[in-house]
C-alpha cells in the first residue's frame, strides 16, 4: 500500500464526520456562533478578516497571551510550535534560524514569505529574511502563519507558507506596559508599549532591547581546521559564537483616514561556526533596517472601500568574517599574520505603492483587487585581505590591510536592481447557505526574468454545526534571487541569468471538527509538487551553475487537537507526518518526517499559571553522499509559571530545556559532530502595567 493511498485512505475514514455528524447544539438551543464565539480571526489567508474555521487555508493564529504563557525568548521559538514547522540553524548561511515547512526548505530558506505588520522582511541576494532577524517577542500582538501557498495573495516566495508578525497597536487593544527580563546566558531585555486613541487619531509606540553572550556550552568538538590537520590554529573543542544584541522599535498614528507605519531594526550577532566553519570569535555580522509607509483608507460607500499606500525601505547589511585565523597560509604559502578576512556589504533600497478595493455588491460576493509597483535595488562592497585584486600570489606574509574589490571582477556580485508590478484578483463567494469558494488569481511582471501567474481555489464547505471541511488548491513561486541570477566571482559556483521562477502546486483536504465544547480537532492532508527547482550542475567549462532542473514531491498529514481536560486545565497536542523527496527518490535532508508538539496549560487559582511545552523531532535524512551516523532524534521540553502579583504587577519564571538533554541539529561535513542546542537554561521577567 503506497503513502498516498494511506493517506487518502485516512481521509476517506473521516469523512463520515462531515456527512453524518450529529447537532448536539440545536437540541440544546444553542447556535454555532455559540461554538465558534471566542474563534480567532485571520486575514493572511485572503487579505480580508475571516474566521480561522471559514479561512480557505491551513492557518494558525498565535496570541499575545499565548507567546506569554510559553515566555519565548525570541520569535524562532513561537513560530516552531505551529505543527509542521521546524525551526533550525542553517548549515550555510551563519546559523540563521531557517523554517522547514513540509519539507520545504534550503539554507538560505526563500521558501517562507516572512512579514512584520505586512512588510516583507526579503533579502534580495538570497531571496529569504534578513541575515540576522528577530522581532521583540514583547512587543507582538499576534502572529499569523498559513502552511502552503499563498502567491495568489502576495506574489514571490509565498511557496511553502507565509507568516506575518503582528506587534501591538492602539487599534487592536492591548495594555500600556513595560518591561524587563534576566536569564542565563547574560541574556538582558528591556520594553515598553504605550499608545493613545481618540476618536478622530491613535498612534503606538513599541521598543524592546535584547541582548545575549549565547550559551557557552554548545561546545564542537571538531571544525574544518581540526579536520585539515591544523589543530594549533583551530579553536576546537570550543563555542559556537551565538550571541545577539538587537533594538526594534515601531511606531504606528493613524488621523482620521489618513496613516503611517515606521519600523527601526538594528541587529548584530555572531557567526555560528564561521564563514568557513572554522570557530572563531571575531566574526560579526550587523543589520540595520528603516521602514516609513504612509498610507490613506476610505469607505467611498457602503460597498466600496480603498486602501492607497506607498513605502520606502533600507536595509544595510554587513558581515567581517575572519575566515582563517593569524597564522593561516593559503596555497601559495603567503603567511596570514592577521587572519584570512573579508567584509561583505550590501546595502537594499526598496520603494512601492498599491491601490486595494474591496467591493460587496451583495451578500454573497466579497471582492479584493490590488495593484501594485516595487522598484528594488541593491549595491554591494567586499573588502579582503586575499584573493584576486588584492594579491599577486607572490606574497610571502599579508597583515589585515583590506583592499575593495568593488567593481573588479573580484568581487562575489555587482550592483542590481528589478522593477516588480502586480495585479491579483480575489472573490470570496458564498453561492449557498453553508457552501463559500474563494478564487483568486495574482499577476506578478519582473523587469529581470519576466512575468508568472498563480491561480488558488478554495472551498470551504460548513458541513454541519461542528464541522468544516476544505478543499483547497493553490499554485506559488519563488523567485530568483540576485545573488542566483548574478553571483559572478566564484570559479566553481556561478549563478545564472536565465534562471526561471521556482514552481509548486498544492492540495489539500482539511477539516475542523469541534464534537463539543471541550474539543477541536483539526485534520489535513496535503501533496504537492515542486517543479524547476535550482540545482547546481557540472559545466562544459568546468564551472557548477545553477539550473531550473530540480524536482521535490511532498505527501503528509498534520493533525491538530485541542481538549479543555477542566475549565484550569488545558491540553493541545500537534503532530505531523511528511515525506518529501527529490525527482531521483532522495529525501530530502534535514526535514523531520515526523514531529510532535504537546503543551499543558494550568490555571492555578487566579494568580498562577503554569505551561509545560514538550516537541520532539524525529526521523531526518543527511544529504546524499553524506556517510555520518543517522541524525540523532531529541525532545525538548519548556516549563514557564506566570505569577500575577495584583493587576499592575506579573512575574513570569521559565525554564528552557527543562532536563538538559544533548540535542543536535544537522550541521555540514566540515563540523561532523552536527551544531548542539541550547543547554537548560533560566530566565525572569517583571511586566508592569502603566496608566
Amino acid at each position: 500500500m503506497n503513502k498516498t493511498y494511506k493517506c487518502y485512505s485516512l481521509l476517506v475514514g473521516l469523512l463520515p464526520f462531515a456527512v453524518f455528524a450529529q447537532d448536539p447544539f440545536a437540541e440544546m438551543g444553542m447556535s454555532m456562533e455559540d461554538l465558534y464565539g471566542d474563534e480567532e480571526f485571520v486575514s493572511i489567508a485572503t487579505g480580508t478578516k475571516k474566521a480561522i474555521h471559514k479561512a480557505p487555508s491551513v492557518a494558525t493564529v498565535i496570541t499575545s497571551d499565548d507567546i506569554k504563557k510559553m515566555a519565548a525568548n525570541n520569535v524562532h521559538e513561537i513560530i516552531e510550535t505551529v505543527t509542521g514547522i521546524h525551526a533550525y540553524p542553517s548549515k550555510l548561511n551563519r546559523m540563521n534560524p531557517s523554517y522547514s515547512i513540509r519539507g520545504l526548505h534550503t539554507d538560505q530558506n526563500p521558501q517562507v514569505l516572512v512579514l512584520v505588520n505586512g512588510v516583507r522582511t526579503t533579502y534580495e541576494f538570497t531571496g529569504a529574511k534578513w541575515n540576522v532577524f528577530d522581532v521583540g517577542v514583547n512587543l507582538i500582538e499576534r502572529i499569523e502563519i498559513i502552511k502552503g501557498p499563498g502567491s495568489a495573495v502576495y506574489g514571490a516566495d509565498a511557496y511553502s507558507g507565509v507568516i506575518n508578525i503582528i506587534t501591538k497597536t492602539s487599534d487592536n487593544g492591548f495594555e500600556n506596559n513595560l518591561g524587563a527580563k534576566v536569564g542565563s546566558f547574560k541574556t538582558k531585555s528591556a520594553w515598553i508599549n504605550y499608545g493613545q486613541k481618540d476618536e478622530d487619531y491613535s498612534y503606538t509606540v513599541n521598543s524592546q532591547w535584547q541582548t545575549t553572550d549565547g550559551d557557552h556550552n554548545r561546545i564542537v568538538d571538531q571544525d574544518l581546521l581540526s579536520i585539515m590537520g591544523l589543530t594549533d590554529l583551530s579553536l576546537a573543542p570550543g563555542p559556537l559564537d551565538t550571541k545577539h544584541e538587537y533594538m526594534d522599535l515601531h511606531f504606528d498614528g493613524r488621523y482620521k483616514n489618513f496613516y503611517t507605519n515606521l519600523w527601526y531594526l538594528d541587529i548584530e550577532g555572531g557567526t555560528g561556526a564561521g564563514a568557513a566553519q572554522a570557530l572563531t570569535d571575531k566574526d560579526y555580522t550587523k543589520s540595520t533596517q528603516y521602514f516609513v509607509q504612509l498610507g490613506y483608507k476610505k469607505e467611498l460607500s457602503d460597498k466600496f472601500r480603498i486602501d492607497v499606500k506607498g513605502f520606502a525601505q533600507k536595509y544595510d547589511s554587513e558581515t567581517y568574517f575572519q575566515i582563517f585565523p593569524p597564522g593561516y597560509k593559503d596555497g601559495n604559502g603567503t603567511l596570514f599574520t592577521k587572519g584570512y578576512i573579508g567584509v561583505t556589504i550590501l546595502e537594499d533600497t526598496n520603494y512601492g505603492s498599491s491601490l486595494t478595493g474591496y467591493y460587496t455588491p451583495n451578500n454573497e460576493h466579497n471582492l479584493r483587487l490590488e495593484l501594485g509597483f516595487k522598484y528594488s535595488e541593491e549595491n554591494s562592497d567586499e573588502l579582503k585581505n586575499f584573493g584576486a585584486g588584492v594579491l599577486t600570489g607572490d606574497e610571502v606574509e599579508q597583515d589585515d590591510t583590506l583592499v575593495s574589490v568593488k567593481g573588479t571582477p573580484g568581487i562575489f556580485i555587482g550592483d542590481n536592481d528589478r522593477k516588480l508590478s502586480y495585479l491579483s484578483i480575489q472573490d470570496e463567494w458564498a453561492f449557498a447557505n453553508d457552501w463559500e469558494l474563494t478564487a483568486g488569481i495574482r499577476y506578478d511582471n519582473y523587469s529581470d526574468f519576466g512575468s508568472t501567474i498563480n491561480p488558488r481555489l478554495a472551498l470551504v464547505w460548513q458541513t454541519s454545526y461542528n464541522l468544516t471541511t476544505k478543499f483547497l488548491y493553490g499554485s506559488a513561486f519563488r523567485a530568483p534571487s540576485f545573488g542566483e541570477l548574478y553571483a559572478s566571482n566564484n570559479p566553481v559556483l556561478l549563478g545564472n541569468p536565465d534562471l526561471n521562477p521556482e514552481k509548486i502546486k498544492t492540495y489539500e483536504v482539511a477539516l475542523d471538527y469541534r464534537p463539543n465544547f471541550d474539543w477541536q480537532i483539526n485534520v489535513n492532508i496535503f501533496k504537492y509538487f515542486a517543479t524547476d527547482l535550482f540545482k547546481y550542475e557540472p559545466q562544459s567549462d568546468g564551472t557548477v551553475q545553477l539550473q531550473n532542473t530540480q524536482k521535490q514531491n511532498g505527501l503528509g498529514l498534520e493533525v491538530d487537537a485541542a481538549w479543555e481536560i477542566t475549565p484550569s486545565i488545558k491540553s493541545k497536542l500537534g503532530l505531523a507526518l511528511q515525506s518529501s523527496e527529490y525527482a531521483q527518490g532522495a529525501k530530502v535532508a534535514d526535514a523531520p518526517q515526523k514531529s510532535v508538539n504537546w503543551q499543558l496549560g494550568w490555571a492555578i487559582g487566579n494568580d498562577w499559571h503554569l505551561n509545560l511545552h514538550n516537541r520532539w523531532i524525529l526521523d531526518r535524512s543527511r544529504e546524499v553522499g553524506d556517510n555520518r551516523k543517522k541524525i540523532s532524534d531529541y525532545s525538548i521540553s519548556d516549563l514557564t509559571a506566570l505569577y500575577t502579583l495584583n493587576d499592575k504587577v506579573e512575574l513570569s519564571f521559565s525554564c528552557k530545556n527543562l532536563f538538559d538533554k544533548k540535542a543536535f541539529e544537522p550541521s555540514g561535513p566540515r563540523i561532523p559532530g552536527d551544531y548542539p542546542l541550547e543547554t537548560r537554561g533560566f530566565w525572569l521577567s517583571l511586566n508592569y502595567a502603566i496608566d
